[in-house]
């Protein structure tokens, strides 16, 4: 998956497959992917599970498979490894036994717009931790603002890779053609307006204290 498609691309731009190749273009939608999640997520490193709420109580009782991570009121588990998705690779859990072993649970699978994450088997007598990152929009799906900032910022960097290093103006004969030198800066003002909205709600963050 991705967060945004070369059909969106092209559409909101004058851009062409004779202007860039199909694979530079998914290299480019790949780096943007990348860029916006760095972003728009917060990153949670080895947060302690602990009762939240009547709902979440993350017992550890040999028996619960379900999680919540405590950053799901408004907000959502991100995109941690880039790929446009959400989904059980972007959550590392960890389990700490009484004598300091630690191993890593295998998650099989997240619900990014509740905070949730289950487990494939149940842990007993263990502490948990989790890593993981959190944004203020859906990326899950994507959100039409997650998309549209993607598809803006991969607009930015195609037209950095089609005039960067060329001339602005070229001459055949009578004919002068002049190329739009500042298109990729146009783009990228379009994507930090996009970004802006979606962190709206940016607050202060602390850590969780870990136990």
């Amino acid at each position: 998956m991705a967060y945004t498609t070369k059909e969106q691309v092209m559409r909101i731009t004058n851009i062409t497959a004779s202007d860039i190749s199909n694979t530079d273009l998914d290299n480019l939608i790949t780096d943007a992917t990348a860029q916006l999640n760095s972003d728009i997520n917060t990153r949670v490193v080895r947060e302690y599970v602990e009762y939240l709420d009547s709902t979440r109580e993350n017992d550890i009782n040999g028996s619960n498979t379900t999680y919540y991570v405590k950053n799901w009121k408004d907000k959502y588990i991100g995109d941690m490894n880039d790929d446009g998705s959400v989904d059980e690779n972007d959550i590392k859990v960890y389990l700490v036994a009484s004598d300091g072993t630690e191993t890593e649970a295998t998650v099989s699978s997240v619900t990014s717009d509740e905070g949730k994450f289950v487990l494939s088997s149940a842990p007993s007598s263990v502490k948990i931790y989790v890593t993981y990152e959190w944004c203020f929009d859906d990326p899950s799906t994507p959100s039409k603002r997650i998309a549209l900032a993607c598809a803006f910022l991969t607009a930015a960097y195609c037209y950095a890779k089609i005039n960067w290093g060329m001339s602005p103006e070229q001459a055949w004969g009578n004919t002068r053609f002049r190329r739009d030198m500042q298109s990729s800066n146009r783009w990228y003002q379009k994507y930090e307006a996009e970004i802006s909205k979606i962190n709206a709600e940016m607050g202060d963050y602390a850590e969780a204290e870990n136990l």
